[in-house]
């Protein structure tokens, strides 16, 4: 009976936070697009039995527009099958309190705060100040669907320790227990989560709290009177690194698209990047467009990463819409420190400088943040616009050779631009980059 009483308040919670609400064929999809980086957040829940297969699928098609994929549910034996599938697989312990603890602690240096004052708390170890401020409008939206009150634990006049109290219904969850770094094995949890039961039963008859099957803490909820009643199953495909980088020009962002955006970016290459009578790239991909193709691709590109041969192809967005392309590669990068470029623009968005704003960007994240010493390029002779904009950068003519996209050879001349040489178009600013993936 209390297994159900805690599941249906986890369901309402979830249902209560959730900004979009999905049905399908296993359950239903969970969402908060206007934090699509919290995966606690965006999520398939499985309500009904179904394979790891069908359900990666299920997140697959629902999940178009998140970068991570993420499925919920109480089936245990699709553990085994979602880790073959690459995705991370983790057990949290649903736990109710049970019993007396096995001894009680002295709980005067815990009090009640304010959210305001956890929220620098919970930031403290986060490095990207952008996700712990992502992290904490989670927290604030949990606590918006259900009443909630923070509690610390304090070493003098410092909180060392904090968690969330929710409670309705006669129902309390302890939530969010976390200890800082420098005050941990101290004892400051257990008198935390003591002062946060002993709170709970003053107005609710169920306390429980969830706690990962493979982690410490657990052993400590079952000191203090907690008992394993139920097992969630959270089965993750974690985004690749790369999605973190951001490129921003004072119009333009560069980054990683999800499908749902390079979906979009399709129609704008459907829309036209050229005129039809000439073809301005070696490969003439935008003479057979296909959408499933073009996805590949880029999907392709990731899934072949290493460190010492690369391709990335950047997105790129103005004023939040996808107009074009700005890919980057090299091989033996940490030793050779060449890069080759290579970008298309939407035929909507050219001649307003848009074009030569992305190429300079990526250069300026070559040069200045990968440490690269050349970057090569090149252009049809029949292409002035791509050349005009390799001038205004600052490269150099270094050669040609004959290639023939449509079957017939056209001259392709050979760019080369030296870090000394090159002529920034406007103002980068470069975040969430790790130079390490590039095998710098």
């Amino acid at each position: 009976m209390s297994a159900e009483r805690i599941r249906a308040f986890r369901r309402a919670l979830e249902e209560a936070v959730a900004e979009r609400r999905v049905d399908s064929p296993s359950g239903r999809g969970l969402f908060v697009d206007s934090l699509p980086g919290v995966y606690d957040l965006n999520f398939l829940r499985a309500d009904l039995p179904a394979s790891a297969e069908s359900l990666a699928a299920e997140a697959d098609d629902l999940m178009e527009s998140f970068h991570h994929r993420k499925v919920t549910t109480e089936d245990a034996s699709v553990a085994t099958a979602f880790r073959a599938l690459g995705w991370q697989a983790t057990t949290h312990l649903v736990m109710e309190l049970a019993r007396e603890p096995d001894r009680r602690v002295d709980t005067s240096a815990v009090r009640e705060i304010s959210f305001d004052e956890v929220a620098p708390l919970r930031t403290l170890e986060y490095t990207d100040p952008s996700l712990g401020a992502m992290l904490n409008n989670a927290r604030r939206r949990f606590a918006s669907a259900v009443p909630t009150r923070w509690l610390a634990a304090f070493d003098g006049d410092q909180p060392v320790a904090f968690c969330e109290l929710r409670s309705r219904d006669g129902i309390a969850q302890i939530e969010d227990v976390n200890t800082l770094a420098a005050f941990r094995g101290r004892g400051f949890g257990r008198i935390l989560v003591q002062a946060a039961i002993d709170e709970a039963r003053r107005t609710d008859e169920l306390v429980f709290l969830e706690a990962l099957a493979d982690d410490w803490p657990r052993e400590l909820y079952v000191k203090l009177g907690f008992e394993v009643v139920g097992e969630r199953q959270l089965f993750l495909r974690s985004p690749t690194p790369l999605a973190q980088l951001r490129i921003r020009t004072p119009r333009l962002e560069l980054r990683l698209a999800t499908v749902a955006e390079l979906r979009r970016l399709y129609r704008v290459a459907e829309q036209g990047v050229h005129d039809p009578a000439t073809m301005p790239f070696e490969i003439p991909w935008t003479d057979d467009l296909d959408e499933e193709a073009f996805l590949g691709y880029h999907r392709e590109q990731l899934e072949a990463w290493r460190t010492d041969d690369w391709h990335l192809n950047l997105i790129t967005f103005l004023e939040g819409k996808t107009i074009g392309s700005q890919g980057i590669a090299a091989a033996h990068f940490a030793k050779q420190r060449t890069v080759k470029t290579g970008s298309w623009l939407g035929a909507a968005f050219q001649g307003r400088g848009l074009g030569t704003e992305m190429r300079s960007a990526i250069l300026s994240f070559a040069f200045d943040t990968l440490g690269a010493k050349v970057a090569q390029s090149g252009a049809f002779v029949e292409n002035p616009q791509s050349l005009g904009v390799s001038r205004k950068l600052g490269y150099d003519e270094v050669g040609s050779h004959l290639v023939s996209p449509r079957g017939v050879p056209v001259e392709h001349t050979d760019l080369e631009l030296r870090r000394d040489q090159f002529r920034p178009y406007s103002d980068v600013v470069v975040s969430g980059a790790d130079p390490a993936l590039f095998g710098v």
